[in-house]
């Protein structure tokens, strides 16, 4: 399908952390095999669970133990980055065919800043302005690498958004390059976290033994903020679910439609949820 058939914007509710990443990565593979055009999903968790980027290690990015005792799920997303902890916050990805896809742009940063620009227009609805952050020269970038073992709110990357200093919304984006009758087909997942509120939990308290969780703590509160913080409100699933939807379609004028997950991407999900999500091999593979 391309682009002018008009992108899928789907609410899903909330799910474990597993039917979660299963979702996204069923959502992927339906465009991928050109059954749905480009699709943002929004989403919620139904409890506290931490997100692992694909190349990090999990004993090296939590502690496993600690998590297990406070009931926290453990999971590994199919992009990079580093560690989330998932709790009080509304989750958004975005798949997509590039090759029918022009306004996603042509690379990887173009991709990241185009979506960055939806969720800048979202946040001004709240009358929140934020910024992304600019990417790093790209003789910076080369010798940048950054600290897989540190959380993802700790600092930020080029083109996640910040208000007034510190990071609001955490995104990773991978992209995709598959045979085809047709030649290579390109595709790619971008999703992020935004937190609405503080939680319960702390991620600066599930870290391995052998990092401060005292100076994580104050770190994140240095870097890191929700929009509990920033509009001295509770900001509620619906009111971001509108905003968001509305900044996506603001953006992007696509013909954006409201859209229900279908009877075979339900079944992909329950399938790699299965297969794959629930299983150490993955989440512990490093």
């Amino acid at each position: 399908m391309q682009e002018n058939e008009g992108w899928r914007i789907i609410f899903t509710g909330a799910d474990d952390a597993f039917f979660n990443m299963a979702m996204d990565e069923a959502l992927l593979l339906s465009c991928q095999n050109g059954s749905s055009p480009p699709v943002v999903r929004l989403y919620r968790w139904n409890q506290p669970a931490v997100s692992l980027g694909y190349a990090q290690s999990a004993h090296k990015a939590v502690d496993l133990k600690r998590c297990e005792e406070r009931g926290i799920h453990l999971v590994r997303r199919i992009t990079g980055g580093r560690a989330v902890l998932h709790e009080d916050e509304i989750t958004y990805s975005l798949c997509a065919r590039l090759d029918g896809s022009p306004r996603l742009g042509q690379s990887t940063l173009q991709t990241y800043e185009k979506i960055s620009m939806a969720l800048l227009e979202s946040l001004r609805l709240l009358g929140v302005e934020g910024e992304w952050v600019k990417p790093l020269p790209k003789r910076d970038l080369l010798s940048h690498h950054p600290d897989l073992s540190k959380p993802c709110f700790a600092s930020s990357s080029r083109y996640e958004i910040t208000v007034r200093g510190k990071k609001l919304i955490g995104s990773a984006q991978r992209r995709f390059s598959l045979p085809s009758a047709k030649g290579r087909q390109h595709s790619v997942i971008q999703h992020g976290s935004i937190p609405t509120g503080k939680g319960k939990q702390s991620l600066a308290e599930l870290l391995p033994g052998g990092l401060s969780a005292e100076r994580m703590r104050r770190t994140l509160q240095c870097s890191a903020t929700d929009l509990g913080q920033i509009v001295k409100r509770r900001v509620g699933p619906d009111e971001m679910i509108s905003v968001l939807k509305a900044g996506f379609r603001e953006v992007f004028a696509t013909g954006m439609h409201d859209s229900e997950v279908s009877p075979e991407e339900l079944q992909a999900a329950k399938l790699l949820m299965q297969e794959k999500y629930l299983r150490d091999e993955w989440n512990l593979l490093r």
